[in-house]
């Protein structure tokens, strides 16, 4: 509904032009009554009105002063004087003030809705005219961000040169910082991760999958989405704190696993300075993407499974196995043959991986880093370190690291 204010100092005039005409019909809504100037601008101001009805003497500041602030401060706003006769040439002075139109005291029915009949005409043309104008804008938005999204595919894919890059860089207003991370994420659409199978349109699902990973990294102050044409969805941002980055990586797949509910593979690549490392870096992403997409549903479930489970102490094959819905000994075959590891050596990897980035803190106390990822002893924990890595923590933690 179009919002009216009316705005006079006699309480009667007020009540009269609020029953004059049943608004409702007219698709008008009285959503405020003024009594002075001031009140009127404050109203006016903070409701936002599509039509205003304004008498020219009103204490604190007359109807002319009014119209004046309303146009400065606000908007287009439909503003038809109401006036005595002996006031009208005063009231004249309003179209210099651009005023849509005024009416005589008092006010005549008639004359009345033909005024508000060619105000609602007027707000209708803005009204579609305002459309016109979004649409045109959202299409060029569009056109440019197609047009944004097609310039980074070429990079990362290596067809621009150095100075291509630079170039498009600064047209598209890109200020890339100095140091970044490369993510990229595939929605596996035939692996369901909920309770009932959900078919999805390919492009919608990546549709989806970018619109939540923007939504999930929203507060960074720099980040790159878009689509790779082949089916994965690239992610740049800058590279702040490592721990931090990857803990946000791992957020970011188990937002889009929790609402798509699908599984989403993923790899992440710390990158330089040069904005030609990105052809590297993307093929490399694509290579680990790829080889994690060949492994069978049950085996990505299950790895899946431990790679959230992983700081259970109590983690066994069989848990997982029966997480997974098959044998033990199915399971245990399945996981060598195409991970070319076994269930422990899995584990221990996960495990280590994560201590590892853990152990980046300098307050992490060792055994409280064991903890974290499952060991319950020191020892242990210290053995399957140096068995992974090639070192012991506290060698790795001064930086003597294979």
């Amino acid at each position: 509904m179009w919002k009216l204010v009316i705005a006079d100092d006699e309480a009667r005039i007020r009540r009269g032009l609020k029953n004059i005409i049943p608004w409702k019909e007219w698709n008008i809504e009285v959503v405020g009554e003024a009594e002075d100037g001031l009140s009127a601008l404050e109203m006016a101001t903070d409701l936002q009105p599509d039509m205003l009805f304004v008498d020219i003497n009103m204490p604190f500041m007359d109807g002319l002063e009014l119209v004046a602030k309303l146009k400065e401060q606000i908007m287009d706003c439909i503003i038809i004087i109401i006036t005595g006769h002996d006031e009208f040439s005063y009231a004249q002075k309003s179209i210099k003030l651009n005023v849509f139109d005024y009416l005589l005291k008092p006010v005549v029915k008639g004359e009345l809705e033909e005024v508000v009949g060619k105000a609602i005409d007027r707000l209708r043309k803005n009204q579609e005219f305002e459309e016109r104008n979004n649409w045109t804008e959202n299409q060029v938005k569009r056109h440019s961000m197609s047009l944004r999204d097609s310039f980074l595919r070429n990079w990362i894919q290596g067809s621009k040169t150095e100075e291509e890059v630079i170039e498009n860089l600064k047209h598209f207003t890109i200020k890339l910082p100095k140091s970044t991370w490369m993510m990229a994420y595939r929605i596996v659409d035939n692996i369901d991760l909920g309770k009932t199978s959900r078919v999805w349109d390919k492009g919608l699902l990546e549709f989806s999958a970018r619109n939540i990973i923007e939504e999930t990294l929203a507060a960074l102050p720099f980040k790159l989405v878009f689509s790779d044409g082949s089916g994965l969805i690239i992610v740049v941002i800058e590279n702040n704190d490592q721990l931090r980055d990857i803990q946000m990586m791992g957020q970011v797949k188990e937002r889009i696993e929790s609402l798509l509910e699908k599984l989403v593979i993923s790899s992440q690549k710390k990158l330089i300075e040069s904005v030609i490392e990105f052809k590297g870096i993307y093929s490399e992403l694509v290579a680990n993407v790829n080889k994690q997409s060949q492994i069978s549903p049950i085996v990505a479930l299950a790895k899946k499974y431990i790679d959230q489970q992983y700081h259970q102490p109590r983690l066994s094959l069989k848990i997982v196995a029966n997480e997974v819905k098959i044998s033990p000994t199915y399971l245990s075959k399945q996981l060598k043959k195409e991970l070319g590891l076994s269930f422990i050596d899995y584990l221990s990897e996960v495990r280590i991986k994560k201590a590892a980035m853990l152990m980046n803190d300098p307050s992490a106390m060792i055994y409280e880093v064991a903890e974290k990822v499952g060991y319950n002893s020191q020892h242990y924990f210290s053995n399957a370190f140096k068995k992974v890595t090639g070192s012991s923590p506290l060698h790795y933690r001064k930086g003597n690291r294979i």
